[in-house]
């Protein structure tokens, strides 16, 4: 098996059998999280599977101009759906560039969206990968603190692997408050 494919499968089995982690409070976090955990933690690296799966769904594509720069951003390679919830206003997408998967809440509590996201890193780890901390940033804006963090993941004998970044907003207000993406990636 690839190490691509081990890191995959070790975050497979983790969604599917250790997560999503212990809820939240916040519906909101809960429901990106288990966006994150259907959609772009088994098809990292596939985005024809995150198409099909947003087809499937009969999801409607995202059209707002300004919406799309921050979702799909530049490149031509992405796309964008809305994901219907009770719970709040969510998107998926596939990044232009980078093709990676992303979830996007309108409204998510951060220090929740943060926690979730740090129990699904933390339930990754096996002897056999190297998870490390690639980035942390924390930036002012205008509606609060945004914040940054991404992790990547390779097996411990191997340079390709995934990151994993969360993107969070202090408050709501902007197009988005909470995002969790996915990526393939290559280490050195």
């Amino acid at each position: 098996m690839s190490a691509s494919r081990r890191v995959l499968a070790a975050t497979t089995i983790l969604i599917a059998f250790g997560a999503p982690p212990a809820r939240a409070a916040d519906p909101a976090a809960n429901f990106l999280v288990r966006l994150f955990a259907e959609v772009c933690v088994p098809n990292m690296g596939q985005p024809s599977k995150v198409r099909d799966w947003a087809n499937q769904k009969r999801l409607p594509s995202v059209s707002n101009p300004a919406a799309l720069q921050v979702f799909v951003g530049k490149g031509d390679k992405g796309e964008d759906w809305f994901v219907p919830s009770k719970t709040g206003n969510f998107a998926l997408s596939i990044r232009g560039t980078t093709e990676a998967c992303a979830v996007w809440a309108s409204e998510a509590d951060p220090a929740e969206s943060d926690a979730l996201f740090r129990k699904i890193i933390e339930g990754v780890k096996r002897p056999d990968l190297a998870v490390m901390i690639l980035d942390e940033k924390k930036v002012p804006t205008p509606v609060g603190e945004a914040r940054s963090l991404v992790y990547g993941v390779r097996p411990t004998a191997g340079q390709g692997g995934f990151t994993f970044t969360l993107l969070t907003s202090e408050k709501p207000g902007g197009v988005f408050q909470a995002s969790m993406q996915a990526a393939r990636a290559a280490f050195k």
